[in-house]
């Protein structure tokens, strides 16, 4: 059989690639632009550490809360969004004090308010319950933990070393799975990732993690910079998942559209978040 294209046909192909490619290269410029213009913006509070980086923390943790419950009510979940984040800011508040000694009652608090007000609701009430423990539990929770950390005496290069692991995994996981990936990893949630990506990413996070503590004021030797590297780029594409999980259940592409290029703040925290409570919970109790 022979495929036969008229000039028109191939005129319209051509436009429409031109077209696809002029999109994506003002995409990725929109992105790139915008990233430099927020890293200051975050980077400064988190360095001066206090009041600054807990308010910045707060901030993006009301921001994540707000497109969670919005994704949450579009898929007919009905969560309690001034309830729930207010729930969110009493939990990042508790990372204030060290040891987290108001955690365990602000969590019993909120689970015991929210239950009550549930009872209230007429349609659907345990999706409410169950929608707002969610959006308040996992945003809330993981950002106190984040407070806790930077709290910590090294918390601003643990912070860093977090935040760096994270983007070596995410970076990596990208070119690699770009280049070499053929072997599908999860095509439910997330159908453009690959396993040979993923070992990528993870084998990444492992080098930038030694390289951190060799070059940051860490005391820690470079085997464990290596391994909690490459532990956290597992937790990296377990957060990744978990909210492609959340949008494709509700259809939605990202969480939001607040940041130009990049989508809402989910997209950005969803590999983060998972990893900064992990590394403030080894760092404090690991010994070596």
């Amino acid at each position: 059989m022979i495929l036969v294209i008229s000039p028109l046909s191939s005129i319209r192909l051509l436009v429409s690639l031109q077209t696809h490619y002029h999109d994506e290269h003002a995409r990725v410029t929109t992105r790139i632009i915008v990233g430099l213009i927020a890293l200051p913006l975050v980077l400064a509070p988190l360095w001066f550490g206090g009041i600054w980086a807990l308010l910045l923390i707060l901030a993006v943790a009301l921001f994540g809360g707000f497109e969670f419950f919005s994704l949450l009510d579009k898929g007919g979940y009905r969560p309690a969004l001034w309830l729930g984040l207010v729930w969110i800011v009493a939990l990042v508040l508790a990372g204030w004090q060290p040891g987290l000694p108001l955690l365990a009652p602000v969590i019993t608090a909120g689970l015991v308010v929210s239950l009550v007000y549930a009872l209230y609701q007429p349609v659907a009430p345990l999706h409410t319950w169950l929608a707002t423990v969610a959006g308040a539990i996992y945003i809330g929770l993981m950002m106190g933990q984040t407070v806790a950390l930077r709290q910590l005496p090294d918390g601003l290069w643990w912070m860093l070393y977090g935040v760096l692991i994270t983007w070596a995994n995410d970076t990596a996981a990208y070119f690699v799975g770009v280049t070499l990936g053929r072997h599908k990893l999860w095509v439910r949630l997330s159908p453009k990732k690959t396993w040979e990506g993923s070992i990528g990413g993870w084998a990444a996070a492992a080098l930038m993690g030694a390289l951190v503590v060799a070059i940051l004021p860490l005391q820690a030797p470079l085997w464990f910079g290596a391994l909690l590297g490459a532990v956290g780029g597992l937790f990296a594409l377990a957060g990744d998942l978990a909210i492609s999980m959340l949008k494709r259940q509700v259809r939605a592409k990202d969480s939001s559209r607040l940041i130009p290029g990049h989508g809402g703040v989910l997209d950005r925290l969803d590999s983060i978040l998972f990893v900064l409570p992990l590394v403030y919970h080894v760092v404090q109790y690991a010994r070596w």
